[in-house]
């Protein structure tokens, strides 16, 4: 049995964590202890193997460090017998691709009987996550769950075990906490706070963040991580999915999954695999991306000016990029914060993550009138209410009051979004009709040509088909322009266009139904209907019928009496219904 498939209790692996902190701080301290001294003969053979292989990985990259070769060779030697733990230690030993299918619900519910499972978050080759209630607490947690074959490689069960540990840890405000870990059957899992709201990736995604959204935002995170760099642990992985905004404003930082403890600013430390890159490269600081030794707390700084950047702009800082306020209307002392971040030499950025908040506290207390203010690009006069008058200074309360309306506006908009998708699914279903009928007519008037009342009820079916298409596809590529990020009065004008656009393609489909029976009947086979008797009834009903209809409809829509808007509102339908009255519930809140 290889070291991947032997099974240790949590205990053991905390046991081996500590020796391995150990071992690190000794090295750190300038006085390195060997791996013979610390692995003892009374150490459980499964134990041992394990502490071997971690403690061989860190040996290797502190004699590295040190500008010593560590040979392959050489361990071999010293460890007869492990020439694979010594290979994996080197990064000789091909890894496995492991794929991974999320358990469902009933599953999970089996494993933790404690724990009502909701729903499934989301989930990634490392793991799922699920959204569940604590039934003796009553209160909502998240379930993050590792793939069962991991329950078998006791070095992930290792690393996973430090991770929990070191999350639970850290008990900030604005750092998503750990309740409780363990291991279920091979599956290792932490039990989170759940934070009901949405990451930071979905709000820059949906184009919904506005600068002084972004400056409600930064300083907690300032907050978190100084929290963090304090306490030695550094994020290394600082990116907007990492980042929740609770529907209550709270900014929450996910994920230290991979931070590691750190001794001092100058020598950072990385319990296991500190030779490979850990991070997201578009994220990343350049020395973490190059792979260097010298990865500290200031890394998790660069990450940071990363994301600030792409709050306020929308894009990422790649190659030669552009002064944030080269883009839109900020402050212009914002741009020496944010570029400060994003320095490539680390001993050039801001030295703490306090130090930004302090800026940023700053230049949000004093305004000089020579200064952009920091408002939306193309909005400014709407904000100030008159062209020309300086906006504002927005204080912290003030600011946090805009990120929580903003998980409001997001949360409505969302609604009004789903109102829309009856409507949508009723142009789907109208297209799908109008194929049907230009098959129906088609193959009435190709098979008889020579027959011509069949000939002309085709055609008719034909064309009518394509009408129906093409008034479906009207409706939908106007919904399909909503822009739910833009002001409620736009959203009011675009959806004001949806109903307009529906309004109008509603009689062209359904009252022409008063007369186009005829030629369905005769399509299908049904002759009997042009009968002399039963054609002229039609006419006599049908032609009256349409006209009446058309006419009423047309009065209705143009009237301008208050209830003439209420029959425009049934006619429009429920899914339109209540898309305003979303929209009125945004207004009346005051949220732009």
């Amino acid at each position: 049995m290889t070291i991947q498939r032997k099974k240790l209790p949590i205990a053991a692996l905390e046991r081996i964590d500590d020796l391995c902190a150990e071992f690190e701080r000794r090295w750190q301290a300038n006085q390195p202890l060997t791996i013979e001294a610390v692995i003892s003969a009374e150490l459980p053979e499964d134990e041992r193997d394990l502490l071997l292989s971690e403690l061989l990985v860190l040996e290797i990259d502190y004699r590295r460090r040190n500008g010593e070769s560590p040979a392959v060779e050489e361990y071999i030697e010293r460890f007869p017998g492990n020439a694979r733990t010594i290979r994996g230690a080197f990064g000789l030993e091909p890894g496995k691709g492991r794929g991974f299918t999320p358990p469902d619900i009933e599953q999970i519910a089996k494993l933790f009987p404690a724990l009502e499972i909701i729903s499934l978050l989301g989930a990634g080759g490392m793991g799922a996550v699920y959204q569940a209630r604590q039934k003796g607490l009553d209160r909502l947690v998240a379930l993050k769950i590792l793939p069962e074959e991991f329950g078998h490689d006791v070095k992930f069960a290792l690393r996973f075990t430090r991770e929990a540990r070191t999350l639970a840890k850290l008990n900030h405000p604005n750092i998503v906490s750990v309740f409780e870990f363990g291991n279920v059957d091979n599956v290792y899992y932490f039990l989170m706070e759940f934070v009901d709201g949405s990451t930071l990736r979905d709000v820059v995604g949906a184009g919904q963040l506005a600068p002084e959204h972004a400056l409600a935002i930064v300083p907690h995170l300032c907050d978190a991580l100084q929290y963090a760099h304090d306490q030695g642990f550094v994020h290394r992985d600082i990116k907007p999915e990492n980042i929740l905004l609770a529907k209550d404003g709270a900014v929450k930082i996910a994920d230290f999954g991979l931070s590691r403890i750190v001794g001092n600013e100058d020598q950072a430390t990385s319990l296991t695999q500190t030779h490979q890159v850990l991070g997201t490269p578009r994220y990343m600081a350049p020395e973490q991306f190059e792979g260097s030794h010298r990865v500290d707390h200031r890394a998790d700084i660069y990450s940071l000016g990363v994301v600030f950047y792409e709050m306020l702009t929308g894009e990422l800082p790649v190659g030669r990029f552009e002064a944030p306020s080269q883009k839109v209307h900020i402050d212009v002392r914002l741009d020496e914060v944010v570029l400060r971040t994003l320095e490539r030499e680390p001993h050039r950025r801001y030295q703490a993550a306090g130090e930004i908040k302090s800026d940023l506290q700053s230049i949000s207390s004093t305004r000089e009138s020579a200064l952009a203010p920091t408002v939306v690009q193309g909005t400014r006069e709407n904000l100030s209410g008159k062209a020309g008058m300086p906006f504002p200074a927005m204080s912290l309360e003030q600011q946090e009051t805009a990120a929580r309306l903003l998980l409001s506006r997001r949360e409505l908009m969302d609604r009004v979004r789903n109102s829309l998708r009856p409507l949508r699914s009723g142009q789907i279903i109208q297209i799908l009709i109008g194929i049907a009928l230009i098959i129906l007519g088609a193959q009435c008037w190709t098979r008889n040509t020579g027959v011509p009342h069949r000939l002309i009820c085709g055609v008719i079916l034909h064309v009518y088909g394509v009408v129906v298409i093409g008034a479906a596809g009207h409706v939908l590529t106007r919904i399909g322009r909503m822009d739910y990020s833009k002001p409620v009065e736009q959203v009011r004008e675009m959806l004001d266009r949806v109903r307009k656009a529906y309004l109008l393609v509603g009689p062209l489909i359904g009252f022409p139904w008063w007369l186009m029976w005829i030629p369905v009947s005769v399509a299908i086979g049904f002759d009997a209907v042009l009968y002399p008797y039963c054609f002229w009834l039609s006419l006599a009903i049908g032609i009256p019928g349409m006209a009446l209809s058309l006419w009423l409809y047309l009065r209705v829509l143009n009237s301008k009496e208050s209830s003439a808007e209420k029959w425009r509102k049934k006619f429009a339908g429920e899914s339109l219904a209540k898309a305003y009255m979303t929209l009125e519930e945004i207004e009346r809140a005051r949220i732009d």
